[in-house]
């Protein structure tokens, strides 16, 4: 169990709901994630491999303060799109440009794409357009006391599928920004996670192409990898994987030609 006095201090700092990324004393960087939550407060040490953890008597405050958070995200999920939208990229906080510039977006393809701040939840706005219709979009927190990652409507997103590109390939990537720029080279189609949904498969053995897997870097991703190449290769559909240095989104598109020029 870790030490209070390491991570303590810096937990009773969140609000109520909150959780975030700090440093603790065991070394550098920021190896250890606090929360506080509604009857406690926690803590987990990457680095140590311990958890931290004190309870405590909620208060009226905490109540309220969590009803309010939960109402927020609530409310957006049921959102046809979050509003208020801001599409001034000029009056975005510094986090929510600089997402999107390590993705290698100008701010003409953020405005191509639809993508804007959402100031009420302090997250960047994806909206997912097919055939000119919207089908879905992603709120993605961009501050680092924000939980959860990703927020979004509740449907079915079994069919959704952005697309972007074209060429002799089809590569499968697992989010959307990767989508939108190995699009830039040949075509792509996001997973927007790692699993391959029926209706996808559906659509990937109607289009009679190679498939190339090019999922995030991580253990999560690489075992997404293996996993739909083996489904496709049981199919008869031509299929390589590609384990890159970063995530697609990540790479130069000189760097993303490169991982794929024999696919071309």
């Amino acid at each position: 169990m870790l030490d209070l006095e390491g991570w303590l201090p810096q937990a009773k700092r969140l609000a109520v709901g909150k959780r975030q990324r700090v440093g603790h004393d065991c070394g550098p960087g920021s190896c250890m994630l606090v929360s506080h939550d509604l009857d406690c407060y926690r803590a987990w040490c990457f680095r140590c491999g311990e958890p931290g953890y004190q309870a405590k008597v909620p208060t009226l405050a905490d109540q309220v303060e969590l009803r309010k958070v939960r109402d927020a995200d609530a409310q957006l999920e049921r959102a046809v799109l979050p509003l208020p939208m801001e599409q001034d990229i000029t009056e975005w906080p510094t986090a929510a440009r600089v997402w999107l510039y390590k993705a290698g977006l100008s701010n003409k393809r953020i405005a191509e794409l639809g993508i804007y701040y959402h100031p009420t939840t302090r997250r960047v706005v994806i909206p997912i357009v097919e055939d000119g219709e919207l089908t879905y979009w992603q709120a993605r927190a961009v501050m680092p006391d924000q939980a959860p990652k990703y927020l979004n409507p509740s449907v079915d997103r079994g069919k959704v599928l952005p697309r972007f590109g074209q060429g002799r390939c089809i590569v499968l990537t697992e989010d959307y920004l990767s989508a939108v720029r190995v699009g830039e080279v040949t075509e792509a189609w996001s997973l927007l996670g790692i699993d391959l949904k029926e209706p996808i498969l559906a659509k990937l053995i109607r289009e009679d192409k190679p498939v190339v897997c090019w999922l995030d870097p991580d253990t999560a991703g690489r075992r997404g990898n293996a996993s739909i190449s083996k489904t496709l290769r049981s199919l008869g559909v031509p299929v390589a994987v590609i384990d890159s240095e970063k995530d697609p989104k990540l790479l130069s598109k000189e760097r993303i030609t490169e991982c794929l020029r024999q696919f071309l």
